[in-house]
């Protein structure tokens, strides 16, 4: 491991540590997220770079038991899946959604949580791509968009969502149950 991706995974555990919240399941798009390029532009011969925090960030939810998956709408999955293989990522991933889709990857989680079995409010996702962002928010997922590949900020960012929308679904829940479960009494018994 290079000495900048071990810079990098340190840093990274220190923000994952300084959250109580963490998800379960973290989902990232490959193109233009994990690494700068399309797929369908390249060869299966080349050998892939990555987005400068990527990997590290990607070693550091590992090593702190946070499962990652893979959500990616490359109309050349074989491609993507050799990139994938030539970096040596290929047992990283508890699930890799890689095909060609028009649902902004709303499929592609439904995917997700049938093989994982983990709830959308527990996951937090990454892509480059607004409407994507848009659509799987819609399904419970706290979704960051990134501008230019997955990086410390966004990492950071996108764990703060994730804490601020789980505090926010808790809170709800307990409303929920303060107004909805307490049945009336209707025994006869003497007060």
């Amino acid at each position: 491991m290079g000495e900048t991706t071990e810079k990098v995974k340190a840093e990274a555990v220190k923000i994952i540590e300084a959250f109580e919240v963490l998800p379960k399941l973290v989902v990232f798009d490959l193109d233009y997220t994990l690494w700068p390029f399309y797929c369908e532009c390249r060869s299966k011969r080349e050998m892939p770079s990555l987005y400068p925090h990527a990997k590290g960030i990607l070693l550091a939810l590992k090593e702190k038991g946070i499962d990652v998956a893979i959500a990616s709408r490359s109309p050349t999955a074989d491609i993507a899946k050799a990139f994938l293989n030539k970096l040596n990522f290929n047992s990283m991933f508890v699930a890799q959604e890689i095909y060609s889709s028009w649902t902004h990857k709303t499929d592609h989680f439904q995917r997700i949580h049938s093989t994982t079995g983990v709830p959308f409010h527990t996951m937090l996702f990454f892509d480059d791509e607004n409407r994507n962002i848009q659509a799987v928010s819609k399904m419970g997922v706290t979704s960051i968009l990134v501008g230019d590949g997955v990086n410390l900020g966004s990492l950071n960012q996108g764990l703060s969502q994730f804490s601020r929308n789980w505090n926010a679904s808790q809170k709800n829940k307990q409303k929920w149950l303060n107004n909805y479960s307490h049945k009336p009494d209707t025994s006869n018994h003497a007060q």
